[in-house]
Parts: C-alpha cells; structure tokens; sequence
C-alpha cells in the first residue's frame, strides 16, 4: 500500500517537473515579452502577420492595446493576446554620437591609433 502512494507521489512530481513547470515559465516569459513592448518592436501576430509597433497604450479598462503598421500607412489595432512572439526589439536611442566606427582613438593625422604596437 505505502509502495503505491510512493509511486503516485514520483508519479505527479515527475508530471509536475515535465509540464506544469516548463508552462509556466514560457507564460512568464511572454508576459514580460508582452510587457516591454515598445514603439518600433517587430512582431508577430497569431494570425501570421509581421508588422511593427507604432503605439502601446493602456485605456481604462486595463486591457493593453497596441497599433501595428503592416505596410506604409496601413495601421491596424490589436490587444496584446494577438501577439505570438516579438521578432526583433527596437534599436535602443543612444544619446551618444555613435558614427559607426570602432571605438578607437584617433591619432592627429586622422587614422585610429594601433594598441597592438
């Protein structure tokens, strides 16, 4: 009797550690997904459409909505449950002057210094 209480507990623990807890950290890892969304976020929508964030707003019933752009000035509204999966995040604004290059020192004459010398 013990012997079949034993087996059933390894059982729901074994179940447990196989899909309850793998689930759960997928539905908090789309959530936070969902939560960071911002303006110019690539994504892709559960009915198969790739457009780009141009809105993310909250009304008072409490329910996110975001507008997406799927083609120049074609502008749909959806909430977030329309949303599979984020493709690729926005570039971030860096208030840096960022020109392109490596960061390295330029000497006097214009050429980035050598630190291998």
């Amino acid at each position: 009797m013990a012997s079949v209480l034993v087996i059933t507990g390894l059982v729901l623990i074994l179940f447990f550690i196989m899909f309850i807890r793998p689930a759960r950290a997928e539905q908090r890892r789309r959530r936070r997904d969902l939560n960071a969304l911002r303006v110019g976020d690539e994504v892709l929508t559960s009915g198969g459409l790739i457009a780009v964030v141009v809105d993310v707003r909250t009304p008072p019933d409490g329910h996110m909505v975001i507008d997406l752009e799927l083609a120049r000035d074609v502008i749909v509204r959806a909430r977030t449950e329309a949303i599979a999966e984020r493709l690729t995040a926005a570039p971030e604004d860096s208030a840096d002057d960022d020109d392109g290059r490596d960061d390295f020192e330029d000497d006097e004459f214009g050429e980035p210094d050598d630190v291998d010398d």
